[in-house]
């Protein structure tokens, strides 16, 4: 009895030396042990199933949020049909009947079925007396359209040919208005210009400048020159020389020809000067 006892007082002795801090921890771990050995328990016992079957006569109704609807005993209200059209018949309106509704008469008249008819009448609502037509009406001239007759188009008459001026150079064509405003003042009319004896009328005074017969008269042409002689100086010549040609009224085209050449016109042992000489020609045509 005394070692049991004096072991008891050394054990005592022993907790009583602990300090306070290391009995604190061993309470704190003695409560964290005992939560965490309840918590499963309770979290398994408050999601257990219910041990009781649900009850198959009530029906459950749900809606898209997944709720439930208080469920209710009374019955279902009974499904009301869509309201039946009746085949239309040509010329009438169709009337929609409710199915099952009866159709209110008017005073005096029997007392309407309770049942919608469903069989379309089969009586036509044409008037008395009028006859249906197969095809449709036409408006208008079912004739064929007349073609109009297109106007023939003339072909256009060609444009006349321009008028011939002469083809001359301004030389030229001063003296052929000098040599046209003479015959005019002398009564004659006036003078028609042709290139082709233009053409002509250049070629002769070529020739006569280079040959130094620049004077001539004939019945339908006439030639005058002279060192450096312009138009003025060969219509005067012209008109002193050779006016019963110019001035013949019975002339009614002219064309004008204008040449020159460079020759020497004082020499001695080799030539001291040089002069151009202009020969013109008037050259007519009836």
């Amino acid at each position: 009895m005394s070692d049991r006892g004096a072991t008891a007082r050394r054990r005592r002795s022993r907790r009583s030396a602990q300090p306070a801090g290391s009995r604190l921890r061993r309470t704190l771990v003695a409560i964290a042990t005992v939560t965490l050995v309840i918590t499963p328990i309770s979290w398994i016992l408050l999601h257990e199933p219910q041990s009781e079957q649900a009850d198959a006569s009530v029906p459950y109704v749900t809606r898209p949020d997944d709720t439930y609807i208080t469920a209710s005993n009374e019955p279902v209200a009974s499904r009301t049909d869509p309201p039946s059209v009746k085949p239309s018949t040509p010329g009438r309106t169709p009337t929609a009947t409710p199915s099952g509704t009866p159709t209110p008469s008017a005073p005096g008249s029997p007392t309407p079925s309770a049942s919608a008819t469903d069989t379309p009448t089969a009586g036509s609502t044409h008037t008395p007396g009028a006859t249906p037509s197969s095809e449709p009406t036409r408006t208008g001239s079912t004739s064929a359209p007349r073609e109009t007759a297109q106007p023939t188009k003339t072909p256009n008459a060609p444009p006349p040919p321009p008028a011939d001026n002469g083809s001359m150079t301004g030389d030229e064509a001063a003296l052929f208005s000098m040599i046209d405003d003479a015959r005019t003042s002398n009564g004659c009319a006036s003078l028609g210009r042709n290139s082709n004896l233009t053409g002509g009328a250049r070629q002769e005074a070529v020739d006569r400048a280079s040959s130094g017969k620049v004077s001539a008269t004939g019945t339908s042409s006439a030639a005058a020159g002279g060192d450096d002689m312009s138009a003025q100086a060969a219509f005067n010549r012209l008109k002193s020389q050779s006016s019963s040609t110019i001035l013949n009224c019975g002339l009614s085209e002219l064309g004008v020809g204008r040449a020159s050449e460079r020759y020497c016109s004082t020499q001695l042992v080799f030539c001291l000067k040089y002069s151009t000489r202009v020969s013109w020609v008037a050259d007519f045509n009836q």
